[in-house]
């Protein structure tokens, strides 16, 4: 397909890189691949790396004793003690493995499970609303699993039944489980559990900061495990967006290294090998809402976990063209002319990332790197193509 770049706008593509593993270095996984066809890039593309590939070759990767031994230190327990957890998601590759270690730290305790209703925080339901009104439930209160009875829901994309999966992981591990429905941090308090964890992804502080204010102590959230800088294997947002890499080997890839860092690197090698000037993104799942089922794709703490500096913290301003054109065209200018004005009102916005004006309403400036992440995700990490590198073109 040879199409002049006139006659096209942002454009996204998927790059095959070939099997990766913990035996390769990502800046000469990128150099080898762009060797075999220069010309898959060019200056001011967007190279898009998926972070796992990046934790993968940085030998980013915990065992589940690291994070039991790590959760019983950090909490003080001991192999009878009780242990809440409060809002998980419900996911089998984000958190059935981190359930398995948190429920290895305590054989003989127990574990309590609060979960959001009805839906956890990525969208996933967890009760059918039909099931709250036939129990008379609301917001605010309790639901015990005698109470739903056999009312569980199957989860609509997986079709499992994720209270008995996270019961049968506990069990499974020898402790004794307890799961219950409710939205509020004062319930999984009044259980009185030796240490709680929150254990949500994006209000993780203020359920963090809510338990701390009732007077329980004892408390940590799934950031601060795994999150010690001082350790060879460690991420800055801890489990969080952590990733099942080997259940046989009880293998968890945690979230990559110094990202920013990476980007430039990789960056730089771009420019000395090939002579190109572009930016480069790490990118994670994308901010994406299903609008059929209201999954929210984004289980990762963020869509972007690092990018080179060309791009960080800019905004994609939109000019709003039909508003240009109609009120250039009321005003008798030529086509020619109209679009003579929109590409300089482009220009001006990208030059001075202006918000306000009549030029961008109807427009929502986002940050570029997060745009381009989820862009990127949906070439490529959700649809699970084997791409784990995507190229933008067009976009800046």
């Amino acid at each position: 397909m040879n199409i002049p770049d006139n006659d096209v706008g942002v454009v996204a593509y998927g790059i095959k890189t070939g099997m990766i593993t913990l035996d390769d270095d990502i800046i000469e996984v990128v150099k080898r691949t762009v060797e075999k066809n220069p010309d898959i890039i060019r200056d001011n593309d967007i190279l898009c790396v998926t972070e796992a590939v990046v934790a993968i070759t940085q030998h980013n990767v915990v065992t589940l004793n690291d994070v039991s031994g790590e959760i019983k230190s950090r909490l003080k327990l001991n192999e009878a003690s009780t242990i809440g957890l409060i809002h998980p998601i419900l996911s089998r590759n984000r958190f059935s493995m981190i359930l398995k270690a948190i429920a290895r730290t305590v054989p003989e305790g127990k574990v309590i499970i609060q979960l959001k209703f009805p839906d956890d925080e990525q969208g996933n339901p967890v009760i059918a609303k039909e099931t709250l009104k036939k129990i008379n439930k609301s917001f605010d209160d309790v639901i015990t699993l005698n109470l739903i009875g056999k009312n569980r829901l199957i989860h609509p994309e997986t079709g499992i039944d994720y209270i008995s999966f996270y019961e049968s992981v506990v069990k499974e591990n020898g402790c004794d489980v307890e799961i219950f429905l409710a939205n509020s941090v004062k319930h999984i308090i009044n259980n009185e559990p030796d240490a709680i964890i929150v254990s949500n992804v994006h209000a993780r502080q203020e359920y963090l900061e809510d338990i701390l204010r009732s007077g329980y102590q004892n408390v940590i959230t799934l950031q601060d495990i795994c999150s010690d800088p001082e350790k060879e294997v460690y991420s800055d947002f801890g489990l969080l967006g952590s990733n099942v890499l080997d259940p046989v080997k009880e293998q968890l890839k945690l979230c990559p290294k110094d990202p920013d860092l990476v980007c430039e690197e990789i960056k730089k090698m771009i420019n000395v090998e090939f002579n190109k000037n572009i930016e480069v993104i790490i990118y994670g799942d994308g901010a994406y809402k299903d609008p059929q089922t209201g999954i929210y794709e984004l289980a990762d703490p963020v869509s972007c976990f690092g990018s080179t500096a060309g791009i960080k913290n800019k905004n994609r301003i939109g000019v709003k063209t039909k508003y240009i054109m109609q009120k250039l065209y009321n005003e008798g200018k030529s086509k020619q002319e109209i679009e003579r004005i929109i590409e300089e009102e482009k220009k001006k916005f990208i030059e001075k990332q202006e918000k306000q004006g009549f030029s961008a309403q109807g427009t929502t400036p986002r940050k570029i790197e997060n745009l381009v992440s989820s862009l990127a995700d949906l070439v490529s990490g959700s649809g699970d193509s084997n791409t784990p590198l995507v190229v933008v073109r067009g976009f800046v």
